[in-house]
């Protein structure tokens, strides 16, 4: 009985000393600087992740190996302070999830995925949830519809039902926080072709972890919802400044080949270097069939900084053929900026409302040939104006100490050449010499 009771002694100290103990000190771990706690809609979202049993499939740690790179940085204790108990898994029949909010932003693919896999990754072997949803003659008022691609599509309306979407909602949230601070910027280049070749296996590896899932392997999309990149006209122009500001940025709601896309295509200017940019880039430039001219990690600097490419300083010998012209701007970064700054008033559509904000659609002002009104406008706000006989009370707010002359610059530049409009383009001199004059 002693020597009985010593190892039962002994086998309780173990437990305190390898389980007990390691919980005590892991549950004061601090939370990762920049994460936050899941909403009472994410949370029952973790809920359905595990009663859907995704966590069998699907692991929440991303190893210290070159393997899991695609996934996200290593995973770090603090990025389980708000998930308990944690959602670790220990298969990876599908990839892991720990950045998948960041890797994947769209909710309309993670719609789609869940309601048929094989409708956004041919390949897939997940299974479909089409419980999650509900499939009704008549689209709900407030409710989006999912728009599935015609093959998969029941011949009704779809939408996510209350755990679609709080699924979603927890997929999206997410997302790794940076464990240090970092500056974007270019990798080494270390390329014996200059600084216009590229390494194709990477810039091939790089597309397949962030772009694949929606513009496909062979880079045909998917019809309806995800743009095919074969044949686009901005991956194959000489001036390459809507494509980098499209991976850069993100898009969202744009009309190409007469087809909109409403799934937002997500931002990379976080997450990729300027050099990992430019291999992409250079990878859809060069592939399907596409001629594009290729770039450098260069030029995805410059459009970074918001500058003109051509102020590069290449050595004519390595120029790059894809110099902008003086009079050109990044029609991406105008996009955003006008839906960040002027689409809440004006519609982005450009059609305003009615009585209360003036529509920029076929504006006069918009449309003249002398954008001195147009720039100044932006420059000093607006107020008591009547437009085409409507007297406009609410007042517009004046731009000049909260953007560049680049960004007024761009925003104009947006609507000049959006909607229909066809304004005189202008440049950020032309703000500079307007904002001087008071």
């Amino acid at each position: 009985m002693a020597i009985s009771g010593g190892s039962t002694l002994i086998y309780t100290g173990l437990a305190i000393l390898m389980g007990v103990l390691p919980g005590i000190w892991l549950s004061k771990v601090p939370p990762t600087p920049g994460l936050k706690p899941l909403t009472q809609l994410e949370a029952r979202g973790r809920d359905v992740y595990v009663s859907e049993g995704c966590f069998y499939c699907h692991t929440q740690q991303v190893r210290p190996l070159s393997g899991d790179k695609p996934f996200g940085r290593p995973s770090a204790p603090g990025d389980y302070a708000y998930q308990t108990t944690e959602l670790l898994g220990s298969e990876r029949n599908g990839p892991d999830l720990s950045n998948i909010g960041a890797r994947q932003s769209s909710s309309i693919w993670q719609y789609i995925h869940l309601y048929q896999p094989r409708a956004v990754v041919p390949q897939s072997i997940m299974p479909a949830f089409p419980w999650l949803f509900r499939v009704v003659d008549k689209l709900p008022p407030d409710e989006k519809a999912v728009p599935l691609p015609p093959q998969f599509a029941p011949g009704r309306t779809v939408i996510p039902n209350a755990d679609g979407k709080a699924l979603v909602a927890y997929l999206q949230s997410l997302k790794q926080p940076a464990l240090v601070p970092t500056k974007p910027g270019p990798a080494p280049l270390d390329r014996s072709s200059g600084p216009l070749g590229f390494d194709a296996t990477k810039g091939a590896a790089l597309f397949a972890d962030n772009c694949a899932s929606c513009h496909g392997a062979e880079g045909k999309g998917v019809p309806g919802t995800f743009p095919p990149l074969a044949g686009d006209p901005v991956v194959n122009a000489a001036n390459p400044t809507a494509h980098i500001g499209a991976v850069l940025h993100g898009l969202s709601g744009n009309v190409i080949n007469g087809q909109k896309y409403e799934a937002p295509m997500p931002a990379f200017a976080d997450q990729l270097s300027d050099q990992q940019i430019a291999d992409i880039i250079d990878h859809e430039r060069s592939s399907w069939g596409n001629r594009g001219a290729l770039i450098s990690a260069a030029d995805v600097v410059a459009a970074r900084a918001n500058e003109p490419l051509q102020k590069q300083a290449t050595p004519p010998e390595q120029a790059s053929p894809v110099a902008v012209p003086a009079q050109t701007f990044d029609a991406a970064e105008g996009s955003k900026l006008f839906a960040d700054n002027c689409a809440a008033c004006h519609g982005a559509e450009g059609k305003g409302v009615p009585g209360t904000f003036p529509p920029l659609a076929g504006d006069q002002v918009v449309n003249a040939t002398d954008p001195a009104e147009h720039i100044t406008t932006m420059l000093r706000g607006l107020s008591g104006k009547a437009i085409n006989d409507q007297k406009y009370v609410v007042e517009m707010p004046p731009f000049a100490d909260k953007l560049s002359d680049q960004q007024i610059a761009d925003i104009i530049n947006h609507e000049r050449t959006s909607w229909g409009n066809h304004g005189t383009l202008v440049t950020p001199a032309d703000i500079t010499k307007l904002r001087a004059k008071k």
